[in-house]
């Protein structure tokens, strides 16, 4: 059985095993970093431990993969290029605010532009990488909803944490982006269903939560991320959502300073 999994995951496309071998370094690197932090409360993330998260989305690139995002429910497993990459801005943005955190800021914002630019040219504006079309939400079941709502919420959260947060509370976003096309590649060739592979993706995203109450001793990472989701929700562009957060957030740490 396991052989058989191989095989299947086995391509004519990689060779060389470059991106399987950036893979599974970014997966024990996953599991070394989160060890030391919750049983020694330190991490070990610098530039030759960042860097093969950086890699792992340019060899991404080796594969061929749909030019538009499917709306077939036969083929929506199939990775696309809008997809791949918002996959590497997202990634990157997480590892260079672990990087150079006095640009984290410009980072986030750059970020943003960059992931429209990309849907300008490779998706649909009016279809969400996570919400999907955009017509259906609010007309789905109340689990789908729900479940829409809170992957929307932990991009929010993501975003938040990147622009001023401790560097393993950064890395702790990095897990939901980089297995996310793994997991819909597992999919496709049915090594797991979909309902396994959303199990772990929430597990992904609540353990980022979790690190925040470690460190913070509160969820108002959630409550904030909800609130700018939902603002979001009733039309406010992200640009103003973005722009008057960092800057009533400047005026807060001014006046906790003085």
């Amino acid at each position: 059985m396991m052989q058989s999994a191989i095989d299947k995951l086995v391509t004519h496309e990689d060779p060389y095993y470059l991106h399987k071998s950036l893979g599974l370094f970014c997966l024990v690197n996953y599991f070394a970093q989160f060890y030391f932090y919750f049983n020694y409360n330190t991490s070990y993330l610098n530039i030759y431990t960042i860097a093969p998260h950086i890699l792992l989305h340019l060899s991404s690139f080796i594969f061929t993969v749909l030019k538009k995002r499917p709306t077939e429910s036969i083929v929506n497993m199939f990775i696309w290029e809008e997809l791949r990459i918002h996959s590497l801005i997202f990634a990157w943005r997480s590892c260079f605010s672990i990087l150079f955190p006095s640009y984290s800021r410009v980072i986030c914002f750059l970020t943003i532009v960059a992931a429209d630019i990309v849907t300008y040219y490779h998706g649909n504006p009016e279809v969400s990488t996570v919400r999907g079309q955009h017509y259906k939400v609010g007309k789905r079941t109340l689990i789908k909803e729900l479940t829409g709502a809170f992957f929307s919420i932990s991009q929010f959260g993501a975003t938040l944490i990147c622009m001023d947060s401790s560097p393993i509370l950064i890395f702790s976003t990095l897990p939901a982006i980089q297995t996310s096309a793994f997991g819909m590649t597992l999919i496709r060739k049915n090594l797991i269903n979909k309902t396994v592979w959303s199990i772990v993706y929430s597990g992904e995203l609540l353990l980022t939560y979790y690190i925040w109450y470690k460190e913070y001793n509160n969820l108002n990472v959630f409550y904030i991320a909800a609130l700018l989701y939902a603002l979001r929700r009733i039309g406010f562009s992200k640009y103003l959502i973005w722009s008057s957060y960092s800057t009533v957030n400047f005026i807060s740490k001014a006046i906790d300073y003085v």
